[in-house]
């Protein structure tokens, strides 16, 4: 007997003395395990048993049952309206994106031959949206897809990176342009006469599991749950023109305001006439204003200014509520990595933005909307007279209300 022969049958011999504690070890696969051992002890038994026979059985796959042809058998056959109703966007909004996929360097046709078949662009595509619209798990997305679990992880995280990386830096663009700018502004003027109005800006919780590696207690909000904040900033059509996540939700929104990219780059984006819409918890500035807080003793025109500045600054909640509602993933995440969290809730703002320039609309459950309100932090003298700025700011366009009413 060759050497090579001789390792072969050391190999089974061990298998063949340790099938009891493989057994032990893996109840799922008991029965698949027990025909595989009975096969042994006839090869073993058998002296015809040959190198091709012993290497036939070491190398058989166990089928494992799944659905077949799911997206053939099923979702080619949905309506309109089914197939909204289970990926919550419409077929030409998944067509878009499965070809922009396909044609992307994240979808690598393979150069060989062998092996299983490789999954579609619109395999990998649809499946991430299943699993994104529904509140369900990789292993039954797998199984309903017909694919391994270790493939819908590497094929989710393939249109992950797609999606953050390619999708939503187009996507989510805080506007630079003065005809964009004016375009924006005029829009919301729209809605309640509000002038020069770039954006809304708020923050809302995503609930998550606890993290790998980390303390609950710095994930945990104010309703004692663990959470990171999103903060948004949107147009008068709920499309998103920046968004920050990843921050516990134990940090205040105006100390995550500074922390971002965005915080920085306020004064010069929004100089000379424009600003933000925000609520109670940011700080008033020039280029952020807020409303007058209501102890009991407004004036008129003070309630006024209050009044247009709700009716405008409700669509970055209204957003919210769509993005939540669109996305049932975002309910809770239970990924085990914040970097994986962040990097998704991203991406559903991408495909939020992308149904919003196809016209693809959603309804709005503020079931889902959370957001924080409260004292700002202190600052320090320089915070003071950027609070003035603001005032003066706000006072103006106080009185503008007023005056025209009048």
């Amino acid at each position: 007997m060759s050497h090579r022969k001789t390792a072969d049958f050391d190999c089974l011999l061990f298998f063949h003395k340790n099938a009891e504690k493989i057994l032990s070890r893996k109840n799922d696969e008991m029965e698949a395990v027990i025909g595989l051992s009975e096969l042994l002890d006839e090869l073993l038994d058998s002296s015809s048993s040959s190198e091709e026979e012993i290497e036939a059985v070491l190398l058989r796959r166990n089928p494992y049952p799944r659905v077949q042809d799911f997206i053939v058998n099923v979702v080619h056959s949905y309506t309109e309206l089914e197939f909204k109703t289970n990926f919550r966007i419409t077929r030409g909004s998944a067509e878009y994106l499965v070809a922009r996929y396909s044609s992307s360097r994240w979808y690598v046709k393979r150069s060989y031959k062998g092996g299983r078949l490789q999954s579609t662009a619109e395999t990998h595509m649809l499946s991430f949206l299943w699993f994104s619209a529904n509140k369900t798990t990789f292993r039954e997305v797998a199984n309903l897809f017909g694919v391994t679990l270790s493939n819908i992880h590497f094929t989710f995280n393939k249109v992950l990176s797609f999606l953050v990386e390619a999708v939503a830096s187009e996507s989510i663009r805080f506007p630079k342009e003065d005809v964009e700018k004016e375009a924006i502004a005029k829009e919301f003027q729209k809605i309640a006469g509000f002038p020069n109005v770039l954006g809304c800006i708020d923050g809302s919780y995503i609930s998550i599991r606890k993290p790998k590696n980390k303390i609950r207690s710095t994930y945990t909000n104010r309703h004692d749950c663990a959470s990171i904040t999103l903060q948004g900033i949107c147009d008068a059509k709920l499309r998103f023109l920046d968004v920050y996540t990843g921050i516990p939700s134990k940090i205040h929104d105006s100390r995550i305001l500074k922390l971002s990219f965005i915080g920085k780059e306020l004064p010069s984006a929004c100089a000379p006439k424009y600003h933000l819409l925000g609520d109670a918890a940011y700080p008033l500035r020039e280029y952020l204003l807020t409303p007058f807080r209501d102890y009991g003793s407004l004036s008129e025109s003070e309630k006024l200014f209050n009044l247009k500045f709700c009716q405008t600054r409700v669509k970055i909640e209204n957003a919210f509520g769509v993005l939540k509602s669109r996305f049932r993933q975002l309910m809770r995440l239970d990924f085990h990595d914040v970097e994986v969290m962040a990097k998704f809730i991203i991406a559903c703002c991408a495909l939020h933005n992308i149904c919003i320039e196809r016209n693809d609309c959603c309804d709005i459950e503020t079931s889902y909307i959370e957001t924080e309100s409260g004292h700002i932090e202190g600052g320090d003298r320089r915070d003071l007279l950027l609070t003035q700025l603001g005032q003066l700011k706000r006072n103006e366009i106080k009185n503008h209300f007023y005056n025209f009413r009048h």
